[in-house]
Formats: C-alpha cells, sequence, structure tokens
C-alpha cells in the first residue's frame, strides 16, 4: 500500500530536500510515515501529483520533468 505516494514522496525529497518533503506533508495532509500505510488511489496519487510539481516548480523555478 501506498508505494506510489511514497515514490512521490521520495522524488519530492531527492529533488527538493527537507523543505520540499515537508510543504508536500502541508499539501497534501499526509506524511510519508502515513502514506506508508495509505491506499494509492487514483485521487490521491493525482492530488500528490499536482502538489510535488507545484512544490518543484516553486523551490526549483522549473517545471516537473
Amino acid at each position: 500500500m501506498g508505494e506510489k505516494l511514497v515514490r512521490i514522496y521520495e522524488l519530492v525529497t531527492e529533488k527538493t530536500g527537507l523543505k520540499g518533503r515537508l510543504e508536500l506533508a502541508v499539501r497534501t495532509g499526509i506524511s510519508m510515515s502515513q502514506a506508508v500505510d495509505v491506499e494509492d488511489t487514483e485521487e490521491l496519487v493525482h492530488r500528490f501529483k499536482h502538489a510535488a510539481s507545484d512544490i518543484y516548480e516553486t523551490l526549483c523555478g522549473k517545471t516537473a520533468p
């Protein structure tokens, strides 16, 4: 469970550091430790991807690859 959400967390952390990871938790309402236990629903994955793209653009000044 939560494999996609955890992978998004890993990518955000890799690209933007702890600041991005914390921002993702704030925007999604789900911490990385909670993401492990949450089911990867289409809605959640979409919300995480959208938030991750916004965070990447804000912190790195680029659009996500």
